[in-house]
């Protein structure tokens, strides 16, 4: 079989594979951006985002405006997302001819010097594994630009492959080129500059593939009419660069205003994004390069083989053929060192360049055992990839987006039973403008400050059910009244959760109906990792001015449940606190530096006042003296005294975050939690990591109430262990249970960060539930 006829069986696979699972829908904020800037481009609002991607928005257009001419085309989303997908599977069939091309022209050069004309079996290979890969098999249903972009990137590498070919010496060493090598190789030097050019407008990044190839083709050529291919490089890059750069600054509006939205991109990538740039710490660089190099194959094993066959190809070409381990690395390594440096790779896809070179090397390093093995293995390891891949594709198709469905959702019940407003995390703005919602009004969503807009909408007089679109990985509705957001509904996805897919956004929406609160908190409250963050941001704290909540008015009694911090060193100045209502003063404590936790009963009548809102303000001071005592307040609940509470007593080290694992909290050798207003048995639940992870054997772990032991377990693998407390022993110990563990350990004894704290159980969640309401 000739290659020609190989490559279009394997398209041809590869395209009726994949017909039936193209997106459907818009799932991710880059690709709705990318929709909406086929609707209406505009890059100053981020239609798309900066860049722009021009060449790619242009054939959207082109795609999307037939789409929608035809019968039952549906609504634009659809429309688009289709449209998109469709360039993707293009790309991805392009790619399976281009990875051959290039990797044929890299092939050890024959001592006649003309380009083998049978079938390169390696090369063949690569372009199978590539294909098949989970990465790139995922990636040519969904509607982004990375395969359109990687298409054009090859092209030029394809070319540039070409030129490199026929500018290397025969085996006899003769450095001369004939006047029809210079012809050939000048021909392919141009056409792979412009492919350059073009590809720039499709995604910035595929600069680190194709201009230091054209460098190095360049070099190469010194002496041997280096100018005449120079000067048609630079020509023919000019205008493939020029063909979009000059129309999107003038649909931008100008050089200028161009200019500042790329700033602001920038800005805003470099702020929020995890770049080794920005803290190239070991961890962050090993987990960059897992990453990078195993996450695109979505499956341990397989990664594994695939990488280890890698490295022996890499060592095959450095000890066997040097000149094309030159081309590799140079079509290679410096887009790694850019990805690995300035993007956040997190984003799986962003990776996917590397997969060709990678897929290349593993196919040589069978090659590097048998020759004949190639073709075999290499089916074998295709077949392998395509099987970890399907499911994933699958599960992707069969099931819209979770923005996509809670559209549908909230535009079903808000026909027979609207909101007072509907309210959203900001990462739910951008996806719903591609939607068609029936909901009104819509409260702004300031980036990290949401939660403010509910807080003026409540204060403004507005009653009734607020809906809010929340971001499960936030968590800034901890700053409103815990009983007021009890009816969620979660809307998860799959993919999400795949390693392939890692970096999509969102992953999961959960709809909140807040129901008219009996208290939210204003600036300043450190109620979790997150609220603490935008309190140091703000400048505020109970130490800074105070911070205030508001109160919904009660001519009835209330209780207080309030947890914080002293933040001073030890053995420096305590801390002095009041808890004022309208300005009157009615409770004063005194805090030691570290932590403490406290009750206060409001009698009837203490939030009896004008208008809707008492204010309930926290102030602390030095207790002595004028120097200023950082404090923190992490946690607080108004409640009537019948109403179950329950918070974080001695023992427990302030909470932490991470967006791939949520909040946790550390328990030392010994905590305490303290439960008021339980008017039954309490059942108690805790979800814990898994001790092994930092110990030899099991954690015996008890739970004592008034020193009496209610429940014990082993534990090892983790996972969740619940328990039931009877009330009379809750009200004999005054709702307080202690939790202990036999082993803890201190991280900077064991060569981690300088943290001398001693950490018994990693806690991610701790749930007080009355007894039949589990």
């Amino acid at each position: 079989m000739t290659p020609a006829r190989a490559l279009a069986a394997l398209a041809l696979v590869v395209g009726l594979a994949h017909l039936p699972f193209l997106a459907s829908h818009l799932e991710d904020i880059d690709s709705v951006n990318f929709a909406l800037g086929v609707r209406d481009f505009d890059v100053a609002e981020h239609r798309p985002h900066p860049p722009g991607y021009p060449v790619y928005i242009a054939l959207g257009k082109i795609v999307a405006g037939a789409a929608a001419a035809l019968p039952g085309a549906g609504p634009p989303s659809q429309v688009e997302a289709r449209s998109l997908a469709l360039l993707s599977l293009v790309g991805a069939l392009l790619a399976v001819f281009l990875v051959y091309r290039v990797f044929a022209a890299v092939q050890p050069v024959r001592a006649d010097g003309l380009p083998p004309t049978a079938l390169d079996a390696v090369a063949l290979g690569a372009s199978a594994l590539t294909a098949a890969s989970p990465l790139v098999w995922t990636l040519g249903a969904r509607p982004m630009s990375d395969l359109p972009g990687l298409a054009f990137a090859l092209a030029s590498q394809a070319c540039l492959a070409m030129a490199w070919w026929w500018q290397t010496p025969p085996a006899d060493g003769d450095r001369r080129m004939s006047a029809d090598m210079v012809m050939a190789s000048g021909r392919m030097i141009v056409l792979g500059a412009l492919a350059a050019g073009l590809a720039v407008g499709l995604r910035t990044q595929t600069l680190w593939l194709t201009a230091p190839l054209l460098v190095l083709i360049l070099l190469d050529r010194v002496g041997r009419g280096v100018a005449g291919a120079l000067m048609g490089a630079i020509m023919t890059s000019a205008i493939g660069t020029l063909a979009w750069a000059v129309p999107l600054v003038v649909a931008s509006g100008g050089l200028s205003s161009y200019l500042a939205a790329l700033g602001s991109q920038a800005g805003e990538d470099f702020a929020s994004g995890e770049m080794l740039y920005n803290n190239p710490a070991p961890r962050l660089i090993a987990m960059a390069l897992v990453r990078t190099f195993v996450d695109p194959w979505d499956s341990i094993p397989l990664a594994t083989v695939v990488l280890t066959l890698a490295s022996l190809g890499a060592a095959g070409l450095l000890f066997r053929d040097r000149h094309s381990l030159v081309f590799v690395t140079v079509m290679s390594v410096p887009y790694l060192v850019f990805h690995l440096l300035f993007q956040d790779t997190s984003f799986t896809r962003y990776a996917v360049p590397l997969v060709p070179v990678v897929a290349f090397l593993a196919v040589r390093g069978i090659a590097l055992a048998s020759v004949r093995a190639v073709v075999p293995v290499t089916a074998v390891l295709s077949l392998w990839a395509v099987a970890t891949a399907a499911p994933a594709l699958s599960a992707y198709a069969a099931t819209p987006a979770p923005t996509v469905r809670v559209v549908e959702a909230i535009n079903a019940e808000a026909a027979s039973k609207p909101p007072a407003a509907l309210a959203m995390h900001q990462t739910f703005r951008r996806p719903l403008e591609a939607e068609e919602v029936r909901v009104q009004p819509q409260l702004p969503s300031p980036p990290r400050r949401e939660w403010l807009e509910l807080a003026r909408f409540r204060t403004d007089g507005h009653g009734g059910v607020v809906w809010f679109l929340a971001d499960p990985r936030r968590t800034d509705l901890a700053l409103i009244d815990p009983q007021s957001r009890r009816e969620v509904t979660a809307f998860d996805w799959a993919p999400a959760g795949r390693r392939v897919f890692g970096g999509l956004r969102p992953g999961a929406v959960q709809w909140v109906r807040l129901a008219p609160p009996r208290w939210f908190a204003e600036e300043g409250w450190a109620l979790t990792p997150e609220t603490a963050g935008m309190a140091a941001l703000m400048g505020r704290g109970p130490h800074l001015g105070g911070i205030t909540a508001r109160v919904s008015r009660d001519p009835a009694a209330t209780r207080v449940l309030v947890g914080g911090r002293n933040l001073a060193g030890s053995g420096t100045a305590a801390a002095a606190f009041t808890l004022d209502v309208d300005g009157r003063t009615v409770q004063r404590w005194e805090a030691a530096p570290g932590f403490f936790l406290r009750t206060i009963d409001l009698p009837a009548g203490t939030l009896s006042g004008e208008g809707p809102w008492a204010a309930l303000t926290i102030r602390s001071t030095a207790a002595s003296g004028e120097a200023v005592v950082p404090t923190a307040i992490e946690q607080f609940d108004l409640q009537p005294p019948e109403t179950l509470m329950w918070g974080f007593d001695e023992g427990w080290h302030e909470a932490e975050f991470e967006p791939s694992l949520g909040v946790w909290h550390w328990m030392s050798d010994r905590a305490a939690i303290r439960i008021v207003g339980a008017a039954t048995s309490v059942r108690i639940t805790l979800d814990a990591e898994p001790p092994a992870r930092y110990f030899d054997r099991p954690s015996e772990l008890t739970a004592t109430v008034g020193g009496v032991q209610v429940a014990r377990a082993s534990l090892s693998a983790g996972g969740s262990w619940s328990f039931e407390v009877p009330m009379d022993r809750l009200q004999a110990s005054g709702g307080r249970i202690v939790f202990t563990t036999d082993q803890t350990f201190v991280p900077a004894e064991r060569g981690g960060p300088p943290d001398r704290r001693h950490l018994g159980l990693r806690v991610f969640g701790f749930r007080v539930d009355p007894v039949g309401l589990r």
